[in-house]
């Protein structure tokens, strides 16, 4: 009897059962997968959206502090006699300028030598004295005692005066140059224990002194503005125009000088802040977009139907299109519609640049407070200068108790007409600064102004004037506040031959701007009033000039399109409380949530599989034992019927 059992296991494929059974296992993290694609997909729209927002929320910022910024420019006919550069705080105003003196600085050059290197010109001790300062003493001994080791030794003593060696055809020349200009920066040459040629380096118009000869002298620049003229120590005038710097260039030359609104940077802004509005846009758009197969479209947004995106792009275009708040009532600048800024269909913004600087030539501040929060005062002795976050739209009464004052002070008794009877100093003190200023006996009103206030600027105490009141000297802060305080005293008492300063030192303090916006309580500093009080008006900052009291009109404080869209933009993007912060967390949570069952799943797929082949294994071993079984006992009966049929 003949019986066989490899028929019944030699067709297994026991690798492609194990391949089905795995692929059966994986198809669950597949579907898994899938979701999680399509949620990485949601949260990537999401990230797009909050990188624009944010993008956006930094160009709307730009357009926060339009008053801050410079937005002045000045225009001059004549660049060539004139540079300026101007501030944020000069009033709009026209100024001819004429009648140009240049200041120059003294200039001194010593006889001829016959070598800068080699010839000896003597040794001992220059004093070199600028203006009222204190002399400088300068050693020459045999180390330096040439023209170069002189020249030398005169600018490593930051004496205030600079000196070369010339050569001019014939010899060798020693020069000496005030490194300032004005007349109070001219300067003598003292010479002490002279040998050699040495002496011959002395100067001082003064004295007669005259060893070096004075190629230019020291002189104060000038000029005409607007029929006034001026002076300066330096070719550089401030303080002249408010809040513009004149560089004074040519000599005899005129200008006209027109100090007017940026017109064309503000529009920049604008330009930067619709790209970036229009950016923001599209990308709300593209992930909300309706596609069908029909439409030829790719496909739906990712986001498409959110509400909290539409509920955001409607308030978008609301601000664009809408009324502004806090305008002046009867502009004709109300909305960003009215400045050429006009949504399309797709809620993008266009943009007529023609418009828009045709509206600020027309009314610069009203323009402006469409865009950040302006301030509009209706009295000419107050300027808008802030607001902060908590200073609400609207129009605000101001009223002044009290104006600023300098620190000023006069002296007790006029300087007499001859000038001074003997020489005088004057200490002046403010803070821990002290300047000390010698006057010379016979010295006029005049030349007593000019001389402190030389020294004062030379020596770093510039915010303090001196000035000519009727023939008594005055000294006044140009500044404003109870912060300006000095103080004044003579070495000589005050008599009819002195400055009626005297021995016994004069103070001076100056005083804030006390008073109220909208009722509500402000505090001073200098002509700097800011509402502290609680109300609307809060924050608000002005600035007070003039003299005047009482009730100084009022301010208009518009909300432009930055405090609005800012505070829209900054709830959707809290991280906390925002809606794209929220959609953002759901999302990484749930794909979280997925990633972790994926992987569950692999290990439970791997275990599987494992045991799988390791089941398929022993049955390959049985089916091997029964194998070789029945090949025993397959030629075991065949053996027997052989020996039977024999």
């Amino acid at each position: 009897m003949s019986v066989s059992i490899s028929g019944l296991v030699s067709g297994i494929d026991v690798q492609s059962l194990v391949t089905q059974l795995s692929a059966a296992y994986q198809k669950p993290i597949t579907l898994l997968q899938n979701q999680e694609q399509s949620y990485q997909t949601t949260l990537s729209a999401w990230g797009t959206v909050q990188s624009a927002l944010s993008t956006l929320q930094t160009a709307v910022s730009s357009l926060q502090a339009v008053t801050q910024v410079n937005n002045r420019t000045v225009t001059l006919s004549n660049s060539a006699a004139v540079s300026a550069s101007v501030s944020s705080d000069a009033p709009l105003a026209s100024y001819s300028l004429s009648n140009i003196v240049l200041a120059q600085s003294e200039n001194l050059y010593s006889q001829d030598f016959t070598s800068a290197a080699n010839t000896t010109v003597g040794t001992g001790t220059l004093q070199i004295q600028v203006g009222s300062g204190t002399a400088t003493a300068v050693t020459i001994n045999n180390s330096n005692d040439t023209l170069n080791g002189i020249a030398a030794a005169i600018n490593n003593a930051n004496a205030g005066v600079s000196a070369a060696v010339v050569f001019d055809g014939t010899g060798y020349r020693l020069t000496v140059t005030g490194s300032k200009t004005g007349t109070a920066n001219a300067f003598t040459v003292g010479v002490s224990g002279a040998t050699g040629s040495l002496g011959s380096l002395a100067y001082s118009s003064s004295t007669g002194a005259s060893g070096l000869t004075e190629s230019q002298t020291a002189s104060n620049a000038s000029l005409t503005i607007n029929g006034l003229t001026i002076t300066s120590s330096s070719n550089t005038v401030s303080g002249a125009i408010p809040g513009v710097t004149l560089n004074l260039l040519q000599a005899s030359g005129s200008t006209s000088l027109q100090v007017g609104n940026d017109s064309a940077t503000f529009v920049t802004s604008v330009e930067a802040f619709v790209s970036s509005y229009n950016n923001a846009m599209d990308a709300l758009n593209a992930v909300t977009a309706y596609g069908s197969a029909s439409s030829g479209a790719s496909g739906s947004g990712p986001l498409i139907g959110n509400a909290a995106i539409q509920g955001l792009r409607t308030q978008l275009m609301n601000l664009i299109s809408g009324q502004a708040q806090g305008t002046v009532s009867g502009s004709a600048y109300t909305s960003l519609g009215s400045v050429g800024l006009n949504l399309a269909i797709d809620g993008t913004v266009q943009l007529d640049t023609n418009l828009l600087s045709s509206a600020l030539s027309d009314n610069y501040q009203q323009v402006t407070g469409l865009f950040g929060q302006v301030g509009t005062p209706s009295n000419a002795s107050v300027g808008f200068v802030s607001t902060t976050n908590d200073t609400q739209p609207g129009t605000y009464a101001v009223n002044i108790v009290s104006d600023a004052t300098q620190a000023s002070l006069t002296a007790a008794s006029a300087v007499p007409s001859g000038g001074l009877s003997s020489a005088e100093n004057l200490t002046i003190t403010s803070g821990g600064t002290s300047v000390a200023v010698s006057l010379a006996s016979g010295s006029t009103i005049d030349a007593i102004v000019a001389t402190i206030n030389a020294t004062l600027s030379q020596k770093g105490l510039s915010g303090i004037t001196a000035l000519n009141n009727n023939g008594s000297l005055e000294f006044q802060t140009s500044a404003y506040g109870s912060g300006e305080a000095f103080r004044v005293v003579s070495d000589q008492a005050a008599s009819s031959g002195s400055t009626g300063i005297g021995t016994t030192p004069l103070s001076a303090t100056g005083s804030d701007v006390v008073g109220s916006v909208n009722g509500q309580i402000g505090t001073g500093s200098g002509q700097t009033l800011t509402v502290t009080g609680p109300g609307a008006a809060l924050g608000l900052k002005i600035n007070v000039s003039g003299q005047s009291t009482g009730n100084l009109g009022s301010v208009t404080i518009s909300q432009g399109v930055y405090q609005q869209m800012n505070s829209v933009l900054t709830q959707a993007l809290n991280t906390t409380t925002g809606f794209v912060a929220a959609a953002t967390s759901g999302l990484n949570t749930t794909i979280s949530g997925i990633n972790q069952q994926i992987t569950q799943l692999q290990s439970n797929a791997s275990a599987q599989t494992a045991l799988l082949e390791q089941q398929f294994a022993a049955m390959q071993v049985q089916v091997a034992q029964l194998q070789s079984v029945g090949q025993y006992l397959s030629a075991f009966y065949n053996t027997s019927s052989g020996s039977s049929v024999g």
